[in-house]
């Protein structure tokens, strides 16, 4: 006996298509010559101010397409998606220049972590450049403190280095004035008395020898005739001549009176 034969009717259910992942925009930019991150600084500002649509609506990814040379620009890819495309994480091949390369979005709940990881570190970062900026004002201010009481050390330092000089200086002027007969007497006065022999000499005077004797000027002379013109110091010819032909003249200190005797 034959079974009998039964229908049955299918309902047939199209299988939902396989989501498209979000399309990517790509653009290129290029960035003077500089620092590298001088560079991506400038590559991050110029791929926000080209994105294709309002920063909230959009998310982006950048990439250095050739390596860092120094005096040469640099070469970037601004990867863009809409932001209501890309809620779950995705991955997509991108051709920029002749090059394929690897983008990856992270999800919108990896990037709101992250940008919460980011702003807790920005907090942190400036609650230590507070702190730190404390501790370097302290510092700064106690460097400050220590170089000012530096410098009047050195400059009493400076101020008795000075005199002690000057100290030397005199003393070694005393030591050559008593080598030359000049007791008591200043450099400068021994030098005025030099100047004032060289302007007031005769034309005709024959000079031998210049010395001090007792703080005097004593002058050897070859011949009868005085050796200075004018009268503004007081000038002694000594009665016995030094050797046959030579006289001796003397004439004290300016402003002192003259002498009549032996020098």
């Amino acid at each position: 006996m034959t079974a009998p034969l039964r229908l049955y009717f299918a309902e047939v259910v199209e299988a939902d298509p396989e989501p498209q992942p979000p399309t990517v925009f790509v653009r290129t930019l290029s960035v003077p010559p500089g620092a590298p991150w001088d560079q991506a600084r400038v590559a991050r500002l110029e791929a926000q101010a080209g994105a294709p649509l309002p920063l909230n609506d959009v998310f982006y990814r950048l990439f250095r397409l050739d390596g860092w040379r120094p005096g040469h620009a640099a070469r970037y890819a601004a990867c863009y998606v809409r932001a209501e495309e890309a809620g779950a994480a995705f991955q997509a091949k991108v051709e920029v220049g002749g090059r394929t390369l690897q983008v990856r979005f992270l999800s919108a709940k990896a990037r709101n972590r992250r940008a919460l990881r980011l702003g807790a570190a920005a907090v942190a970062t400036a609650v230590l450049a507070f702190l730190a900026g404390g501790a370097v004002t302290s510092a700064l201010s106690l460097r400050a403190e220590v170089a000012d009481r530096l410098a009047v050390v050195e400059r009493m330092a400076a101020v008795d280095a000075h005199a002690a000089q000057g100290r030397a200086r005199a003393n070694a002027q005393a030591r050559l004035l008593d080598a030359e007969g000049v007791r008591g007497r200043s450099l400068t006065s021994v030098l005025s008395d030099l100047a004032w022999a060289s302007s007031a000499k005769m034309p005709g005077a024959t000079i031998e020898a210049v010395h001090w004797d007792r703080g005097a000027l004593a002058v050897e002379v070859r011949g009868e005739g005085a050796p200075f013109a004018g009268s503004e110091r007081a000038l002694v010819k000594q009665p016995k001549p030094l050797r046959p032909g030579v006289r001796l003249w003397t004439s004290p200190p300016a402003g002192r009176p003259g002498q009549d005797g032996r020098p």
